[in-house]
């Protein structure tokens, strides 16, 4: 879970996904990474760390989401984790869905929620089309919710992919999802995206839109290099 400012949501969002988990009498650790928030994040985390054993909080300098996620991923299998389940910290993830993910890993090494119904507006759906196309074009990889935050992923679909993620690539969510889908094709579960508990995005609108040239750039180089591989 990559956390960025997120001091209003954040305490709801620990409690409801630990409480989800531990119904679920699942071995689990909740790795929480704040990532150079500027606000009280980090010391709500630390301290609802310091209650539970089975959360992990990490404090790390600011290198945005998508790169966040990906010290996670890293940091996950360091650590021996068979499974990595990436959501994020803004209350949007409903762990509703997560038990239907799981059971469905029993066949599945990959196993993404896409964004069927949600509640954070029409600008938001506009942008996950555009993520969408933009992924095709520069690919010609369909992915069905490229961006999504809520992905179950096996050791051995990750392990092989880490390297061919480029440091500065800004938007790393995507180019995950796209080399996954390559590795070992996707199964999609319907989830509903509920609005933000609190704060505001880290990544704006208008940040998609403007960096869309560069996604598209990235997307396309980094797919030309895996394909001379």
């Amino acid at each position: 879970m990559p956390v960025y400012n997120e001091e209003e949501a954040l305490p709801l969002v620990l409690e409801e996904w630990r409480l989800a988990l531990d119904g679920l009498a699942l071995p689990y650790t909740l790795c929480v990474l704040n990532d150079g928030s500027k606000d009280q994040t980090g010391t709500i985390l630390n301290a609802y760390a310091a209650r539970y054993p089975q959360v992990l909080a990490i404090d790390k300098p600011n290198s945005g989401h998508g790169q966040t996620c990906v010290f996670g991923y890293k940091l996950a299998l360091e650590k021996g984790a068979d499974w990595v389940f990436q959501i994020d910290s803004d209350g949007q993830c409903d762990p509703q869905f997560f038990p239907k993910a799981l059971a469905l890993s029993a066949t599945k090494k990959a196993v993404f929620g896409y964004r069927k119904t949600r509640d954070d507006g029409f600008k938001r759906v506009f942008i996950s089309k555009f993520v969408r196309l933009f992924t095709l074009a520069a690919t010609s990889e369909w992915v069905r919710d490229p961006n999504v935050p809520y992905r179950l992923m096996h050791r051995d679909v990750l392990m092989p992919i880490l390297s061919a993620i480029p440091n500065d690539f800004h938007l790393a969510n995507i180019w995950v999802s796209v080399l996954v889908n390559k590795q070992s094709r996707i199964a999609w579960i319907p989830i509903h995206f509920r609005d933000r508990s609190g704060g505001s995005p880290s990544v704006k609108t208008f940040s998609f839109v403007k960096h869309g040239f560069k996604l598209f750039r990235q997307l396309r180089a980094a797919s030309k290099l895996i394909s001379r591989r």
